[in-house]
């Protein structure tokens, strides 16, 4: 059999394989399976060919690079000019490959950044426009979780539910741990790990302190105080836990760098060599999970529900994998997003004198402190709000995919299983959602209504079904350690720290992650 009739054969074998296999449906879990097929196959085939028909691997090998070749050629030529969303405009490479914005947008964990600046080169080729935002993420649109919310899979956390009923399902177990009733329970601690960090506060006082680390650690602490029912004392010693710190924040930089390549995440979680630190972060889950199970706290926490469902149930491998995925999902939205939230309005804070005055004044004429009267500060909801606006904690947006039927956002039709999302940093942003956009101005949200075009754009804890389970708790978190704060101490920036310095370092993990912020608390005459 001549050579060049194998080779193209395997070419067309590879085209054919990709415009009536790969080209249909979600494969993105399947990656390290295919991967492990093919070699199978070509492992076989070298057996076979060299055994029946004394063909060379080396030929065999050329021959599989035709396949490969086969299939990229046609996946190339669809993606460019055949493809359902090949008119919509942007950079060619990207039409191509996702890792077109992995190797751009996510260099230097700057994506909601790069997204912003193809914006404003080449418009809305997704409406950003408050349709897009109702459309794709109110409580009765069809859209559904997309394809990178199974890219923990098998393990899969209450936000990485893409079946709807099961979600609903999940959420109503998540729930309970959110009532008021449950929110007054947390408070002691909440109280115990605030004054742990105004501990750390006056010790440093007049010194420069590196606020983003210390809130990291105040928020970890009332992470693991609320979900696992123990307080890690982190303020008082610090160098134990570089480790898990540096441990989640590599898991979070290999998430955002692949995200868009979904297919990818599998075989990079499950290869050790590839992402050693997601072996070792789960690892670390689950002896939390296991000394919660060990350890029932007096009072119930967060985790007592969703440990309680799980109890309750068949306690499948499934079962035992989702719950592992429920703990990811604590750690990172108990403790991460919160920090980066407060680290950012503590931010605005030491530059902004002024309203500091104001909020010191409003807290000083309070009974006391208590979070029933912090409801009262309108000025202090107004701040944390603007705060998230300017720094959203998940700033390109969240993905999800329409429905079979499609979606028609304003006058424009999206097909049917695309994948949309709206990047928040950029709405948040823009001059036709709200005046003076990257100005910080807590008034929009109390005096100066006229400075919010758009009300419907500004969903900080999202919104619909899949709305942030603890976004109450969130705030009264928030409320309290800004009220302590100011209530005791000045704070500005310290000498070296610049407003510029603190911008560039902001990063886009999924989750967005403040630069270093150095600051000086000195106590109130």
């Amino acid at each position: 059999m001549s050579a060049v009739y194998l080779y193209v054969l395997a070419g067309i074998a590879g085209a054919a394989a990709h415009l009536s296999v790969f080209r249909v449906g979600e494969w993105d879990t399947a990656s390290l399976s295919i991967c492990k097929l093919h070699a199978a196959a070509l492992s076989i085939a070298s057996l076979i060919v060299s055994t029946l028909y004394h063909v060379s691997l080396l030929t065999v090998a050329a021959c599989f690079g035709c396949y490969v070749a086969g299939l990229y050629s046609s996946m190339i030529i669809y993606r460019s000019f055949f493809h359902r969303l090949h008119a919509y405009p942007g950079p060619f490479l990207a039409k191509i490959s996702g890792f077109y914005t992995t190797a751009t947008c996510t260099r230097d964990l700057g994506t909601f950044r790069a997204v912003q600046k193809l914006h404003a080169q080449y418009g809305d080729y997704l409406r950003l426009d408050p349709d897009a935002v109702q459309a794709i993420y109110n409580a009765h649109s069809p859209v559904t979780n997309g394809p990178f919310y199974s890219s923990m899979a098998p393990q899969k956390s209450l936000l990485m539910a893409r079946d709807k009923r099961e979600h609903a399902r999940r959420r109503k177990v998540w729930d309970q741990g959110f009532t008021t009733k449950a929110l007054l329970g947390y408070q002691g601690q909440l109280a115990r790990s605030v004054n742990e960090l105004l501990v750390g506060i006056e010790k440093k006082r007049h010194e420069p302190m590196n606020m983003t680390r210390w809130l990291d650690l105040f928020a970890f602490d009332v992470m693991e105080s609320l979900a696992f029912g123990k307080s890690s004392h982190k303020f008082r010693d610090r160098a134990e836990d570089a480790y898990i710190f540096g441990v989640l924040r590599q898991v979070q930089i290999g998430f955002a760098r692949f995200a868009t390549v979904p297919w990818f995440l599998p075989i990079w979680n499950l290869v050790p060599v590839l992402s050693p630190h997601y072996a070792n972060f789960q690892a670390w889950l689950r002896t939390q999970i296991q000394e919660r199970i060990e350890n029932e706290p007096e009072q119930p926490d967060i985790f007592s529900w969703i440990l309680d469902a799980y109890k309750r149930g068949p306690k499948t491998q499934q079962d035992t994998l989702d719950l592992y995925g429920d703990c990811f999902l604590i750690v990172i939205a108990g403790s991460d997003t919160t920090a980066a939230s407060l680290t950012h309005t503590i931010f605005h804070l030491a530059t902004n004198p002024e309203l500091v005055r104001r909020l010191q004044h409003e807290l000083d004429a309070l009974p006391s402190i208590a979070h029933e009267n912090l409801l009262k500060v309108d000025l202090i909801d107004a701040t944390l709000k603007e705060a998230l606006r300017l720094h959203p904690v998940v700033p390109s947006g969240l993905q999800r995919i329409t429905p079979p039927e499609g979606l028609t956002i304003g006058q424009n039709h999206i097909p049917g299983d695309t994948i949309v999302k709206v990047p928040t940093h950029t709405v948040l942003r823009d001059a036709r959602n709200f005046e003076m956009p990257n100005e910080f101005i807590p008034e929009r949200w109390t005096t100066r209504a006229e400075l919010v075009k758009n009300h419907s754009v500004f969903l900080p804890f999202s919104a619909g079904p899949h709305a942030c389970a603890g976004q109450r708790l969130a705030m009264m978190e928030m409320r309290s350690v800004i009220a302590e704060i100011l209530c005791r101490y000045n704070v500005r920036l310290a000498p070296g720290q610049t407003e510029k310095a603190f911008m560039d370092g902001k990063k886009d993990t999924f989750t967005v992650v403040p630069g270093e912020l150095h600051l000086i608390f000195e106590p109130r005459e």
